[in-house]
């Protein structure tokens, strides 16, 4: 019974860090191409390092591609990136991973922040590869450990629902 849950516990952290290696599987060349953002309005506030982005925001940089209904950059007083948020019903988020695969999520908030390599989903979070998926009400995913954490709460009887296809988790090692 012992080895049985060993295995278990085994094959679900490699699915959690197959799916979810955001920055290990994402192609290595996005973070070097321009970023481009589309909207309805944009807003600068250069005194507090401030930008707003608001009506259909469609961000994307190399095989990234965020849209959302309004999205924030606010960076520090050195000018280093501080937080990127974006707002949408729902907003949502897609890279393409070294392994050709795409890796998707969307939530009502979608909110990063670099300086701890952490990403927030919050409000109907979902995040999937292929048919694979997590879903819960608040998301968070840490770049650079692979940890991720899902909660509900309350909400959907306070439960997180997670769902993985074997055949979609193979990797060239074990074909």
């Amino acid at each position: 019974m012992l080895h049985t849950i060993q295995k278990i516990t085994k094959i679900t952290s490699t699915i959690l860090l197959s799916l979810f290696a955001l920055n290990a599987n994402a192609l290595h060349e996005d973070s070097s191409k321009p970023l481009n953002v589309v909207s309805q309005k944009q807003l600068a506030d250069f005194n507090s390092n401030k930008a707003i982005f608001i009506g259909n925001v469609i961000a994307t940089q190399g095989s990234i591609e965020v849209k959302a209904d309004k999205a924030e950059l606010i960076r520090n007083k050195d000018g280093k990136l501080q937080e990127v948020k974006a707002y949408g019903k729902p907003a949502t988020f897609k890279q393409l991973q070294d392994n050709n695969k795409v890796i998707r999520s969307q939530s009502a908030i979608i909110q990063y922040i670099p300086e701890k390599n952490l990403v927030i989903l919050i409000g109907r979070a979902t995040i999937w590869q292929d048919n694979s998926h997590v879903n819960g009400e608040r998301i968070e995913y840490n770049t650079i450990t692979k940890q991720l954490k899902a909660s509900n709460e309350n909400n959907q009887g306070g439960r997180v629902q997670s769902t993985f296809i074997p055949q979609e988790l193979k990797t060239d090692s074990n074909k």
